[in-house]
């Protein structure tokens, strides 16, 4: 994908104080070092959201809602990542630069998003002078209202109708809508299609599904991933949805582009759909901006059983505060499209909706899947079972509810099951302030894996980056945290004065970057003094750890030089083995 320069990332937030920024939506009050106020994200009597002016962070420790001023808008705006760089930009008084920047192989924006808009009114235009495909359509129960409100439109079955049309014909094979020759040349990628303009949050078509009218193989094409569309982070029918609600209270999820458009014409406006791929967490963070209750609706067969699971892995870690997943499973040949056209109209759908099925039920219906639990052997296989979704939730009402679920299936207390789920959560729990550290110094210290506990001590306090004098054993380090720890070392010993937050938008698009929010987001016990001893003391623990594995790697690749000249004797070949075992990661990792 190309992104925005981070240089200009990093100016932006450099400009930008997250505590007016915040202060300007919910009001701040001064508590220490920090800012408090009750959570925007989550209903609470009792304040438990902190904004650090140091960091420039926020994070609520009730439902752990934190990031950067970035992250911020598009949570409490609901606005995309660069609608929300859009906004800071304009406070700042920034210019955004072009995308080249920091993709040289990547286009302008603009050209793409014009070429768009030229295709975008060609179908249209297209739509309403072929009879064929309007008869279609009102063969498909589908008004003339909504076409115009979907901006529905046709492709003409030639190889060049759209493409003769476009002057800037590279921006418009940049932006999917024409391929290139091999010999030369563009022709037009959708041909003979009924066309389904994918709009993004501000009502700008940056993609197009199109529903084959002919005998063509490929039902459905959608546009490929480009600069401006990637089909994992949105979702078709989200901005008329937003259009024609001013709250959406709710929003249901779909497969199909007809059964967003027949829904919406038998009231139910409130209708998305992904865009031929299954669920992930980036379409539920977006969902979840715009609505606290999703509610995904599939088939009843064993695909759908499979969607289902999908959708509810992703879910479990966003479903914090008042939000709500349900699953709406339908009879077996039904679709949306045809449950609502039926006899029972629109009544049906809307029974069907209040009878969907909570997350909570889909989930312990998953966790107990073949188990006997008239058997110790069924209970005990229940608690394992929920240890890994149960730990993925945030820790608020439903993942305490589920624990009493388990505790009741499983018979054993909840408060053994909370102290067994606690141990693989306790590397990342963040303190807040004002806990007792004297207290807690020795627990923290013998629960936190080495590079965890570098990374939050670091975070908490980059100052710590001077204590280093080099960060070699850890950049060649064979676990990705402590390579990232070096880069944070390197980072923050070179830019002292630099905002936390600022450091980790370079993560945005990382693996790790929700996982380093949190640690960002932690507050470490002890004064400067004891971080201090302790952050050298684990770097120092983890560069050992690094030439003690480069130690054995020598002496491995010695022995198996050996053996490969002469048989090894019955010493050397048992330290080959162990040798092998320690590598294999069965050795001890520092402590």
């Amino acid at each position: 994908m190309a992104r925005l320069p981070q240089h200009f990332i990093d100016q932006l937030l450099e400009r930008t104080d997250i505590v007016s920024l915040i202060d300007a939506r919910v009001s701040l009050k001064k508590a220490g070092r920090e800012y408090t106020a009750c959570c925007p994200f989550h209903d609470e009597k009792t304040p438990s959201f902190t904004v650090s002016p140091s960091k420039q962070f926020y994070h609520c420790f009730g439902c752990g809602a934190h990031g950067s001023a970035i992250s911020f808008l598009m949570e409490y705006d609901r606005l995309e990542f660069r609608d929300a760089v859009d906004v800071l930009a304009d406070a700042a008084g920034m210019e955004i630069p072009e995308d080249t920047a920091a993709a040289p192989n990547g286009p302008p924006r603009e050209p793409l998003l014009d070429a768009m808009r030229q295709a975008d009114r060609h179908y249209q235009a297209a739509l309403r002078r072929n009879q064929d495909t309007i008869d279609y359509l009102k063969k498909r129960g589908v008004s003339g209202e909504m076409a115009k409100i979907y901006g529905l439109g046709f492709a003409a079955d030639a190889w060049d109708d759209l493409t003769r049309r476009l002057p800037d014909k590279p921006a418009a094979a940049r932006a999917g809508l024409l391929i290139e020759r091999d010999s030369g040349g563009y022709f037009d990628r959708f041909r003979h299609r009924l066309m389904f303009p994918i709009r993004d949050t501000r009502g700008r078509t940056i993609a197009f599904g199109g529903r084959t009218l002919g005998d063509d193989g490929a039902k459905y094409l959608n546009s490929p991933e480009t600069p401006l569309f990637h089909k994992s982070d949105h979702m078709y029918g989200l901005y008329e949805a937003r259009q024609a609600l001013r709250q959406l209270d709710r929003l249901l999820v779909v497969e199909g582009y007809m059964d967003v458009i027949a829904l919406a014409q038998h009231g139910f406006a409130n209708t998305v759909a992904t865009l031929g791929t299954a669920t992930t967490a980036s379409h539920l963070i977006t969902l979840f901006r715009h609505t606290q209750e999703v509610v995904f609706c599939f088939d009843g067969d064993a695909a759908g059983v499979r969607a289902a699971r999908k959708a509810m892995e992703h879910s479990l870690g966003v479903m914090r505060g008042a939000r709500r997943v349900r699953f709406l499973f339908l009879p077996e040949g039904e679709d949306p499209d045809s449950l609502v056209r039926g006899d029972g109209g629109r009544q049906a759908m809307a029974t069907a909706i209040e009878s969907a099925r909570p997350a909570s039920e889909v989930l312990l219906g998953q966790l107990t899947e073949n188990l006997d639990l008239a058997t110790p052997d069924g209970r005990a296989q229940l608690v394992e079972r929920g240890r890994a979704p149960i730990n993925t939730l945030p820790p608020d009402a439903f993942r305490a509810e589920m624990v009493a679920e388990i505790s009741r299936l499983s018979g054993l207390p909840a408060d053994d099951i909370r102290a067994l789920y606690a141990a693989d959560r306790s590397a990342a729990r963040p303190t807040r302030p004002g806990d007792d550290g004297q207290t807690k110094k020795s627990a923290y210290s013998a629960e936190l894996p080495p590079v965890t506990r570098g990374l939050m001590l670091l975070l908490t306090e980059p100052r710590l980056a001077a204590c280093i004098e080099t960060t070699d054993g850890l950049r060649d380090n064979d676990n990705p945290g402590a390579q990232i720890l070096a880069e944070a070392i390197d980072f923050f010993a070179g830019n002292p004065n630099v905002a936390v937050a600022q450091w980790l938008e370079h993560y945005r698009e990382h693996r790790f970057f929700d996982r380093l929010q949190h640690l960002a987001a932690a507050n470490p016990p002890g004064d400067d003094e004891h971080r201090a001893g302790e952050f050298t003391d684990v770097v120092a623990r983890l560069q050992q750890y690094s030439h003690s594995r480069a130690s054995l790697r020598q002496r491995y690749n010695a022995l198996v030089a050996q053996q490969e000249s002469a048989p090894l004797d019955a010493a050397a070949a048992k330290e080959l083995k162990e040798v092998w075992s320690q590598l294999q990661g069965r050795s001890p990792r520092p402590s």
